[in-house]
């Protein structure tokens, strides 16, 4: 009846190429293949792969194993011996498919690691289909192929789809079965799962479909080994059903074949994938079945082993630990029983993945050695329903129970009542009557779906189809027929969500049914309909009702719901249209869709058309707006439906957050101008409805102005007004808007005359301002108070500071602060001693641009403060949306007052910007890593390189200078026009003018000031005087004429107003006004024009800045190479001329010495520059032992980014040690270690949280006496102090009790070290981490740091980075100490003779300010003169100031200089000392350089991992006596640590590779008697080191400076 198919296992091994990520860390391949063949090769020593492989990889041998077929995939399509697709399908998906035809239970499994092709090589990708597609078509082609051979026969598929994970098994093709399902085991048929659907399939397309959804479902994440790394195991079975009707004989026979595809999961290290949490859960799980698959496999392989050979012993059979795992248990016969079986094993290449390679391997070398007896499954129907009703007529007859036995009371449950019977083999056993009911519904079920007809089979498959239907609806995702995707429905209205991705767009529908439909968070406890989630959704967000069709919108208070950009108001209904665009908190975006509104409007658009009657934008503008529920949305009518996206939706909010429309650009002029008149109409009822004043932008009497209809739209450019305007005597508002218009007129009179009330009191302010200074007084008494109290509580002794508030009057503090802005705006010395000091900064900057060519050069300037602090075009503001609301460079944004900024020569983007100086240094930080880790790649690809150089994106305009124009005539109601020049703000020189043209409108006077009759003032006949606070101003603001920009310079010109210029820095909320843009290239310069209106309410404070204040117009453009090159030349060539300007700084300077000989270079001891040590604190704490002496306590290190624990002991002395160590040697020259604190108990628990305890305070802990300080002969110094602690003295349990296991106690210490050249101690402060011990506790054992990566450490090693600055220069003479651009940088040869800017920025800038200034003053006086009436002096008048004697007195009086007589001379160069002054013994008013003290500054440098190079060196420790001593050096690049040992517990000293340069010739070793030796020279000593060989001396050389070019 059956045929035996006995066989080993078939195994394969397929090797995929390198993927992208192997190529960046440069792997290398370690598998070849011949014939049947697979050799594997160990890595090379030192590489990564070797470092990853850490035990098997130094057996250092090759390994060679032979399979059924080897597949080499790793090389080109091209190859002869390249293993396809299609390859791998003939060879095992035609065998597995006849296998399946000829009735036998066939298998094929993919094992291997992690992204190593096991779901590619099964499933395939895009056009390379996989085992499973091929198979699949193959099948029904055969089934159809078959069934037209011979038509008594039929075939019949049915498919499943599980998922193994964590251990738990889901149906992927019935969302009804959302639990874990429980596995069996029948007698006949083996393992399965309980409540599996499986469902009929007549077509491929049927399959492949339940597949596609079935894969949706599984669960995959991405690991560092694979992006879309598979976390389950997979078995997608397919039933295959062969019946045969034999005509001669009249029966049936039947077939079953069953064939399982198993995708597995990938096995991987944690290590390797960086799992954490739930990864690292799954990752366990995963490892656990594939270990148990091991086990089986290895058992199995055992056991056959053992059929085969003679004279076994004994008969008992080993042990098969099939249920161990629930894939193994599933699997359980196609590994070891009645099944044909092909195993894939899938292996890289790569040399990072040995360790995984070599596993597989002998994987698949163990499985090969298995065999199965698979059997031909005939008939299994018949003989399996026999058998069942045998066994339920039996279960039955236990259950009931039989007259033998006992009867149970029917009050005991039926765990309790205990069947014997004796069963088939004729064991006896005792069973529950509960697991008898158990087995019985087990039986009850499997002879039900063996009973089950074809029909009631393909009905419970309908059945399930509909089900998943229905659970995708509630998703919104409808499906239509078999085919799943989206699909609008035709009648109900819905919505539909808009994505940033084009292909996640449209992919969600949620249809609003009748009635209302809620919107809520995911996880809210209201039943809401559509679930959300975010944390912007609130619990009841908004809410959709459906009344016949036509939907309203209604927003719940505290939610954010924006309809068509704008925000809605809660409590109030708003009617959809379709088209609408919907965002429900900050990230749903969604589409409003209603067919049947659609529909109906295309009927009535249809009907319209054939009676030939036309609908105007204003018909339709003026048939929306009349419905009160519907939201201003000027656009919908001209937006298609097929237009709106996320990108047009969220651009939207943008504009609207703006005050933009983006559609207002589309309409035509006349539309645009009947929109206008209705949007004037709408905003007047709305300020009469809200009965509120206008805004101080947008007054009511301006709307009913004389100016009548606006202009057209090709009057001018940008001719548009703040204010909106319309036709006052239009037929459409008639007289009772009119009313409104009075009434609104007088309460906003009313108004304004209480604010002016108030504003001019200044008694009020001056109230306000002595209120604000003795609140703030009344703080400083309390802190000082504090302060006194906490040091009191420690127990020190603070020298009584007498602390005094200090009251003013409001009339002081108004002096005060005038006095302050007055001072505050002569910056020019400390904008020179910025200049000067961080030269070195921008020299390194343009080094390290130079070294990586990228095109971009960086200089000093100087940005002005208020509005051009940071200019930038309007025109890339709106097209940047990406940017809404972020502010790239807030230090330079932010700025009130002139600073020195970098300016941006950018000419790989043709481009001219300015950064802040705090920028720059965060931008260097990230240039210096890309020269630090060059020579990582694992490092490098994390950081950009291209953004630490340039703006992200750059601007498409650059600023290119500004013209500058007085506001006094506004301040005096005057009109004019003057041509004005554009000064570049980078050369302080005129590139241009212009003509700017203010032109007064109207002034309306408030209440107080005005007539009775009179309440305006034409521009035709202005009246000279000032303008009254509390009057509203309207002007014209005309700039054309633009002369003298070049179109060789610039492609594109813009120019830019800001509502700032006119308004001053109180303005809230920043406006800006761009013209047009002009191409030069094909117009000219005359079309830069420039109109706009302004209307403005004069407050105290605007009035005042119109008196005294500018208004800058800007000027932007698209630069051209020749302008950038211009730019360039003119810095080197103002920093030549800067020598032949020092003499004529001091005029008093004799000149009778000739300069012939060019200046030497000074020095380096006369600068005073920055200076910046590194400095190493070891700490030991030592507990007094048996002998006596203290003795250092074992310090416990998990790993190097732990500095470790002290294992303390409970009720011992201590002294904590304290040794600080720099490389400065006396560069760094301390005396003593003043203080050292201890304190701020916290405790950290196993779960790594940090607890915050009672005992804060910082104890000052006794200092002994004696303090060793040494300077070593290799330039070290070191410093070490000792202090007594007691540790009761915090009164903390944490410091009592006994710490728990994976617990530790962390305490702040904190020292001082008081250094010669410092004004004040040097403050250090650090954590560290303590674990008290029982008294008697034994030490840590050493054998710990042999297993994993803890090491038992004498003492905690913490680096420190010191900054030594120059206080602020007192006198101009010392100015030129504090110069660093001569300092040296590495590379800087590459410069040639460019120099950073010097003190001449801060000069041109001055200069610059001054000359601007003074033309915008001489036009706005004469405009002012020439306003004034001719000649108001009287004869008499003239002949008095005829009189010579009293012109003299005047001319004197004007030539007159109050203050300081003479000016501050800021030069880079010091001054020849002065004669006079040396005769009269005043020579001592500079300070000297020794005598300067230092501002010192500390910064913690983290610990940096993944070493870059370890081995033993050389170093020469005493230049005088030839001493070398043998060290252990580990590279930790900035950092070079010295080890004694290279167990690297001992550290000796910690090397700063900042400006490294290294040297090596054979001069050298001569000169040292040592071969292979190098010089490394640092900021702050060098150090002789020798190598063990030449190959090390050129590795260490490379790694050290990876920038260094080879010799």
């Amino acid at each position: 009846m059956a045929e035996h198919g006995d066989g080993n296992i078939k195994v394969v091994v397929r090797c995929r190429p390198l993927n992208s990520r192997e190529i960046a860390r440069g792997a290398k391949c370690l598998v070849r293949m011949e014939g049947n063949q697979t050799i594997l090769d160990p890595p090379e020593a030192g590489s990564a792969g070797a470092q990853a492989a850490s035990g098997r990889a130094t057996e250092r041998k090759t390994m060679t194993f032979t399979f059924d077929k080897s597949y080499w995939s790793a090389g080109p399509r091209d190859d002869p011996k390249y293993c396809s697709q299609q390859t791998l399908y003939d060879d095992l998906g035609k065998e597995l498919l006849d296998h399946s035809f000829a009735g036998f239970n066939a298998c094929i499994l993919a094992y291997g690691q992690t992204g190593s092709g096991k779901s590619y090589s099964m499933m395939g990708y895009g056009a390379d289909k996989g085992i499973i597609p091929l198979t699949c078509s193959e099948l029904f082609a055969r089934v159809e192929q078959k069934k037209a051979q011979d038509p008594h026969i039929n075939f019949t598929v049915e498919v499943s789809y599980i998922e193994i994970y964590n251990e738990k098994v889901r149906d992927l093709l019935n969302p009804k079965n959302t639990g874990n399902l429980r596995v069996r085991e029948h007698p006949s048929l083996g393992p399965y799962v309980e409540d599996l659907s499986k469902l009929m399939v007549n077509s491929y397309d049927e399959m492949m479909t339940l597949m596609d959804e079935g894969n949706k479902a599984r669960t995959v994440a991405a690991t560092n080994m694979n992006e879309t790394s598979s976390r389950s195991h997979a078995v997608f079975t397919l039933l295959l059903t062969m019946k045969r009707h034999d005509v001669d004989t009249n029966l049936d026979t039947e077939k079953v074949s069953r064939i399982n595809l198993v995708d597995l999961a990938g096995s991987e290290r944690a290590n390797s994938t960086g799992a954490t949490g739930q990864r690292l859960k799954e990752g366990a799980n995963i490892n656990k079945s594939l270990t148990t698959l091991g086990k089986v496999i290895a058992a199995l392989a055992t056991a056959s082993q053992a059929e085969g050979k003679k004279g076994k012993k004994g008969k008992a059979e080993e042990f098969i630990p099939y249920r161990d795992s629930v894939l193994t248990w599933l699997l359980k016969d196609s590994l070891g029983g009645n099944s044909k079986t092909a195993m894939i094993a899938a292996i890289s290449p790569a040399d990072v993945q040995y360790e995984e390679t070599l596993s597989t391997l002998r994987y698949a070398d163990q499985a090969k050695k298995i065999k199965n007896k698979a059997v031909i499954n005939e008939d299994p129907n018949a003989k399996l329903v026999r058998e069942l009703k045998e066994e339920l007529e039996m279960l039955r007859a236990r259950v009931a129970g039989a007259s033998n036995e006992a009867v149970f009371d029917p009050s005991i449950p039926a765990e309790k009542q205990k069947v014997t019977y004796q069963a088939k083999d004729g064991t006896i056993k005792t069973v529950t009557k509960a697991e008898l009911q158990e087995q019985l519904e087990t039986s009850e079920k499997l002879m039900q779906s063996l009973n089950e007809t074809w029909e009631q089979k393909m009905q419970r498959t309908q059945e399930i189809q509909r089900e998943r239907e229905q659970a995708l609806e509630e998703l919104g995702i409808t499906v239509e027929k078999n085919n799943v995707g989206v699909h609008t429905p035709k009648r109900m209205p819905h919505l539909v969500n808009l994505n940033e991705d084009p292909l996640m767009s449209e992919c969600l529908i949620y249809q609003l049914k009748p009635g209302r439909t809620d919107v809520g968070r995911l996880d809210s406890d209201k039943a809401v309909t559509i679930k959300l989630s975010g944390e912007s959704i609130a619990e009841e967000h908004c809410w959709f009702e459906n009344n016949d069709g036509k939907v309203t919108l209604h927003a719940m208070p505290d939610a954010v719901t924006f309809l068509n950009g704008r925000q809605i108001t809660p409590g109030q209904a708003y009617k959809l249209r379709s088209g609408f665009r919907i965002i429900l908190g900050e990230h749903h975006v969604f589409r409003f869709n209603n067919p049947e509104e659609v529909r109906k409007l295309r009927d009535r658009a249809r009907a319209k058309s054939a009676m030939s009657i036309s609908v105007t934008a204003a018909d339709l503008a003026a048939g929306e707006i009349s419905e009160p529920t519907r939201p201003s949305s000027p656009t919908e009518s001209s937006v298609e439906v097929d237009n709106v996206d996320w990108t047009y939706a969220k651009r939207e909010a943008a504009l609207a957050r703006l005050g933009l429309d983006p559609g207002l650009d589309k309409l035509p002029d006349e539309d645009l101008n009947k929109l206008f008149e209705q949007i004037t109409k709408v905003k007047t009822m709305r300020d009469h409805n809200a009965k509120r004043p206008e805004s101080s932008l947008s007054q009511a009497d301006d709307i009913w102005s004389e100016s009548g209809r606006p202009m057209s739209s090709d009057a001018l450019t940008d001719d548009t007004s703040v204010d909106a305007m319309t036709n006052h005597d239009s037929p459409e508002l008639g007289e009772s808007l009119k009313d409104v218009q009075n009434q609104l007129e007088s309460q906003r009179a009313e108004f304004e005359t209480r604010l002016q009330a108030i504003a001019e009191s200044s008694e009020a302010e001056d109230l306000k301002a002595e209120k604000e200074q003795m609140e703030h007084q009344l703080k400083m008494v309390q802190m000082h108070m504090k302060r006194l109290y906490d040091a009191r509580a420690r127990g020190e002794d603070l020298e009584d500071l007498e602390f005094e508030p200090v009251i003013y009057t409001g009339r002081q503090l108004r002096l005060i602060r005038k006095v302050l802005d007055k001072w505050r705006a002569h910056r020019s010395f400390s904008m020179a001693e910025v200049v000067l000091s961080n030269a070195v900064l921008i020299k390194e900057a343009n080094v390290i641009s130079k070294e990586l060519r990228k095109d971009v050069l960086y200089n000093f300037t100087v940005a002005a403060g208020g509005s051009l602090a940071a200019p930038a075009s309007a025109i890339d503001s709106i097209a940047g949306l990406d940017q809404f609301g972020d502010v790239a460079d807030p230090v330079l944004a932010s700025a009130t007052q002139p600073s020195v900024a970098v300016k941006v020569l950018d000419r790989r983007h043709n481009a001219i910007y300015v950064w802040s100086l705090d920028r720059l240094q965060h931008q260097l930080q990230r240039m210096r890593n890309l020269t630090t880790f060059i020579d990582r790649p694992s490092y490098s690809q994390h950081f950009s390189s291209e953004e630490p150089f340039y703006d992200n994106p750059p601007p498409d305009y650059s600023f290119i200078g500004n013209a500058l124009l007085s506001l006094a005539p506004l301040s005096r109601r005057l009109s004019s026009s003057s041509t004005v020049p554009i000064f570049c703000r980078y050369t302080a020189e005129a590139i241009g003018s212009c003509r700017i043209e203010v032109k007064i409108a109207n002034v309306v006077l408030s209440p107080k000031h005005a007539n009775s009759s009179v309440t305006s003032t034409r521009s035709s006949s202005p009246v000279p005087g000032t303008v009254p606070p509390g009057s509203k101003l309207t002007f014209y603001l005309i700039v054309d004429q633009v002369k003298g920009l070049s179109h060789h310079d610039f492609s594109h010109v813009h120019l830019q107003v800001r509502l700032s210029s006119f308004l001053g820095p109180s303005l809230i909320s920043e406006e800006v006004y761009p013209s047009t843009a002009v191409d030069l290239d094909g117009a000219s310069l005359s079309d830069l024009k420039f109109r706009r209106s302004f209307s403005i309410v004069a407050s105290t404070k605007v009035l005042t800045y119109l008196r005294q204040g500018y208004a800058p117009i800007e000027f932007y453009a698209r630069l051209k190479p020749t302008y950038l090159e211009r730019m360039e030349r003119w810095d080197e060539m103002r920093e030549v001329r800067i020598p032949t300007t020092i003499g004529s700084s001091s005029p008093g300077t004799p000149q009778s010495q000739p300069s012939v000989l060019p200046p030497m270079r000074r020095s380096e001891n006369d600068f005073v520059v920055e200076q910046q040590h590194d400095v190493t604190a070891w700490l030991q704490v030592c507990e007094l032992a048996p002998d006596g002496t203290y003795k250092p306590v074992p310090v416990v290190s998990t790993g190097y980014h732990d500095p470790g624990s002290f294992q303390l002991h409970q009720g011992l002395q201590r002294r904590i040690v304290l040794t600080l160590s720099s490389h400065s040697g006396r560069q760094l020259p301390w005396t003593e270690i003043t203080r050292i604190r201890l304190g701020n108990v916290r405790h950290l628990d196993a779960k790594g949280m940090l607890h915050e305890s009672q005992s804060k305070a910082l104890v000052t802990l006794p200092l002994l006496q004696e303090q060793k300080i040494e300077y070593k002969p290799d330039g070290t110094g070191s410093i070490t102090a000792e202090a007594l602690w007691d540790s009761s003295v915090h009164n903390s349990i944490l410091l009592n009790r006994v710490t728990a296991s994976g617990q530790r106690v962390f305490l702040q210490v904190t020292w001082s070290v008081a250094i010669d050249t410092c004004a004040e101690p040097v403050q250090f402060s650090m954590d560290t981490a303590v674990a008290i011990q029982t008294r008697d506790a034994r030490p840590p054992s050493r054998l710990t740091s042999l297993f994993g990566s803890t090491k038992v450490l004498p003492k905690t090693s913490t680096l420190f980075s010191v900054k030594l600055t120059p206080p602020l220069t007192r006198s101009p003479k010392d100015l030129w100490r504090l110069d660093t651009a001569e300092k040296y940088v590495r590379g800087e040869e590459a410069l040639g003779i460019w120099r950073p800017r010097g003190v001449s920025v801060v000069e041109d800038y001055s200069r610059l300010v001054t000359m601007e200034r003074r033309a915008a003053d001489v036009q706005a006086i004469r405009v002012i003169l020439a306003s004034s009436p001719a000649s108001k002096v009287k004869q008499q008048d003239a002949e008095v100031w005829a009189s010579d004697e009293v012109l003299r007195n005047a001319l004197a009086l004007w030539q007159k200089r109050f203050g300081h007589r003479g000016e501050i001379v800021i030069s880079q160069e010091p001054a020849e000392p002065d004669v006079s002054s040396v005769k009269s013994g005043r020579g001592s008013d500079t300070l000297s350089v020794d005598s300067l003290k230092l501002n010192a500054s500390t910064k913690l440098v983290p610990r940096n991992d993944g070493p870059t190079k370890k081995g033993h060196l050389m170093v020469m420790t005493d230049a005088t006596e030839n001493v070398w001593e043998r060290r252990w050096f580990v590279l930790r690049r900035p950092y070079l640590h010295m080890y004694a040992h290279s167990n690297e517990v001992e550290e000796v000293g910690v090397i700063s590779l900042n400006g490294v340069n290294i040297e090596s010739n054979p001069e050298m070793e001569a000169l040292l008697g040592k071969k292979f030796t190098f010089t490394l020279f640092t900021s702050s000593n060098s150090y002789a080191l020798a190598a063990p060989s030449q190959k090390e001396l050129q590795a260490w050389t490379t790694k050290l400076d990876p920038t260094r070019l080879p010799s």
